[in-house]
């Protein structure tokens, strides 16, 4: 299958920076590579995580908000995820988190669940302040850099486990914050993630009507251009069901559609990987 998806992305011509990772939700295998020309990169490259970073918020809104969670906290999380709203996100980390250090509290809850290479570190509001600078192996590497936002970051890997811990409701999440996440709460954010209809980048490449759980990352940089862009989800199949999240980065500009030809591309490829038409 790697074989198969690094022919794909050389078929497509895409001259930037990609990275996959793969889980497998049958057997936990998994499948993490970068590349980038032709060549094979060394994978966990950090990423700047925009829109992706609303998971874990999620999470820690489900982990450290009062028992039920209120019919308010779930329409601020609705409009998150399905809308992809920054507001709402704020006001998460401000009321059901901690005040002015909501930012901070989510990555406590990462660093917790053992995730060392995602954080966030500020409020998403244009011009809010960096409360922490952050450094990562991933940020720390010499060899590969895609120019992560200070504020946000994490890596393909670390967003797919997330959402594999959500899907099972355990690994680190039972590990870590026992009796805090409850199996209805897991599915209600798998729920809150397959309102998420976009119909482009991984939707893109599987057929209308499959169950897709995911959010979706780009923002406009200072020059004005999109460098990164981004794709996480739990896709439902009748052949197996797994977590892929694709992040994508070019130095130059990332233009949208061709991000969206090569996600929904490689997308195309697994869907079909697991479910192989017999005669």
């Amino acid at each position: 299958l790697e074989v198969l998806l690094k022919q794909v992305l050389d078929s497509t011509g895409f001259d930037g920076l990609t990275e996959l990772f793969l889980l497998d939700l049958q057997n936990y295998q998994e499948l993490n590579f970068a590349y980038q020309n032709g060549e094979t990169v060394r994978p966990n490259i950090a990423f700047t995580a925009a829109s992706t970073m609303k998971i874990p918020i999620m999470v820690s809104v489900f982990n450290r908000a009062d028992d039920p969670v209120s019919n308010e906290i779930l329409e601020q999380i609705g409009l998150m995820i399905e809308r992809s709203e920054n507001d709402p996100a704020d006001r998460l980390m401000e009321n059901a988190l901690g005040g002015n250090l909501g930012p901070l509290l989510v990555t406590d809850d990462l660093v917790e669940l053992g995730f060392e290479n995602t954080f966030l570190a500020g409020y998403f509001y244009p011009g809010a302040p960096l409360l922490k600078r952050i450094e990562t192996p991933a940020n720390r590497r010499s060899d590969v850099n895609t120019n992560p936002d200070i504020y946000n970051q994490t890596t393909s890997a670390e967003m797919g486990m997330m959402l594999g811990d959500i899907y099972q409701c355990g690994g680190a999440l039972k590990a870590v914050f026992e009796g805090q996440i409850s199996q209805a709460e897991c599915q209600t954010m798998i729920d809150f993630l397959a309102l998420n209809r976009i119909g482009v980048l991984i939707q893109a490449g599987i057929p209308e009507g499959t169950r897709l759980a995911h959010k979706h990352g780009w923002i406009t940089e200072t020059d004005g251009l999109i460098h990164a862009i981004s794709d996480a989800g739990i896709v439902y199949t009748p052949g197996g069901n797994y977590v892929l999240v694709i992040f994508m980065y070019h130095p130059v500009q990332l233009i949208f559609d061709t991000a969206n030809f090569v996600m929904a591309e490689l997308s195309s490829a697994i869907y079909n990987y697991y479910n192989i038409p017999f005669e």
